[in-house]
């Protein structure tokens, strides 16, 4: 190409970029319709906020705690990493305003905690793992052992799922619990089925959160310890129309909505297999007396139930005995296991060990456990890891 023919295309090029800009100034709409000035974007100032980590496990099982408050007169952390029952963790401030106190060594588990600031009982907003009650929600800290422990989310095995699912009670209208299914999970295949019960003002969530029960029975699985099994986690508290600590399981609408609710929907549902062979029942606390409660008077129905934690006081036990304990040692299906574990600082371990004297009593067979410690999730999550590999055998 000659360099007269090049020096007229690109003229004719700048020609044709000209003429667009041009049109486009003269499209432009007059300065009167021009949208009012907007303010401009809020330049954000950084704070130790941004980079703040809370919770912070230590290799020995320390845990510190971390909250940007810096216009807050006192923070404070309560719960289970708590130094004492009743005695809060308390957390000084720096001159960033970020409060931070560390607490003594925790065995491996899993910890509920909140802080409260000046008064005040908040989650942590660091931390985006949480634990449900029936009136509040805590933050949850896992601590674990150098080598992983029963509870703990090892690597390198296979998971189950644990799913949130609706229902429809008879006795209380829609409800909810957790239900978890087992690695390879699949259809056509007879799942045994253990229903395990939270305590006193908790809730459905406290099983599969604090109580790391998919984790245990994770573990247990992939060890050949325990047979693959469904766990279907309730919810058992049903408000002020129930008196689950009683005697009487007519007097808690909870036990309509396990046998007329729970129980049809999960054998609808799931594969699971209905004969009371394959049917367990076992829960903590006040779930512990409705698992007395509903186990004992439908044993045709239960084959295998554990008790952690738990037993009725003194006028419900002898209420209970006078209309049932007859039928305990002659009944034509007793239990293939009843179990029962608490601790030796427990609150419940008076009722509980009343409640094996009146076993002694009427010939009614079991198998018994105390251990160390008091009525924690420390030992409920130890009870579900030894109750489980007992059942279905």
């Amino acid at each position: 190409m000659k360099v007269g023919q090049w020096l007229s295309r690109v003229a004719s090029a700048l020609t044709v970029c000209l003429m667009a800009v041009t049109a486009t100034a003269q499209n432009r709409p007059p300065a009167g319709n021009a949208p009012p000035n907007l303010p401009p974007m809020p330049m954000f100032t950084p704070t130790p906020n941004d980079t703040l980590i809370s919770p912070e496990v230590a290799p020995d099982g320390r845990v510190t705690f971390r909250l940007y408050a810096p216009r807050a007169a006192e923070v404070t952390v309560t719960g289970e990493v708590a130094p004492g029952f009743g005695q809060p963790l308390k957390l000084t401030k720096d001159e960033r305003g970020v409060w931070t106190g560390t607490s003594a060594a925790l065995t491996p588990g899993a910890y509920r905690y909140t802080f409260v600031v000046d008064g005040v009982s908040v989650v942590d907003p660091k931390n985006r793992e949480t634990s449900a009650s029936q009136s509040s929600v805590s933050s949850l800290v896992e601590v674990s052992s150098t080598g992983g422990d029963f509870q703990a989310d090892r690597p390198g095995i296979p998971h189950g799922a644990v799913s949130v699912v609706y229902y429809p009670s008879p006795a209380l209208g829609q409800r909810r619990m957790r239900i978890y299914t087992p690695p390879g999970y699949r259809k056509g295949h007879a799942y045994p089925v253990l229903y395990l019960i939270h305590g006193g003002g908790d809730s459905d969530e406290s099983w599969s959160t604090v109580g790391r029960a998919g984790f245990i029975l994770d573990n247990l699985i992939a060890d050949g310890r325990a047979k693959p099994m469904i766990v279907v986690m309730p919810f058992g508290g049903v408000g002020a129309r129930s008196a689950p600590m009683t005697s009487d399981p007519d007097q808690d609408p909870f036990t309509q909505d396990l046998l007329q609710g729970i129980i049809p929907y999960v054998e609808k549902n799931y594969d699971v297999s209905a004969r009371p062979e394959n049917r367990a029942l076992a829960g903590l606390s006040m779930g512990g007396i409705q698992t007395l409660n509903i186990g004992l008077t439908h044993l045709d129905r239960f084959r295998y139930l554990g008790v952690f934690s738990s037993g009725w006081f003194p006028s419900d036990l002898q209420a209970f005995e006078t209309k049932y304990g007859n039928t305990l040692g002659s009944t034509n299906t007793p239990p293939k296991l009843f179990w029962m574990a608490y601790g030796e600082t427990d609150i419940a371990r008076p009722q509980a060990e009343k409640v094996l004297q009146m076993f002694d009593r009427h010939g009614f067979k079991y198998v018994s456990e105390r251990t160390e410690g008091g009525h924690t999730w420390i030992n409920w999550r130890r009870y579900l890891n030894e109750f489980a590999p007992l059942l279905f055998r």
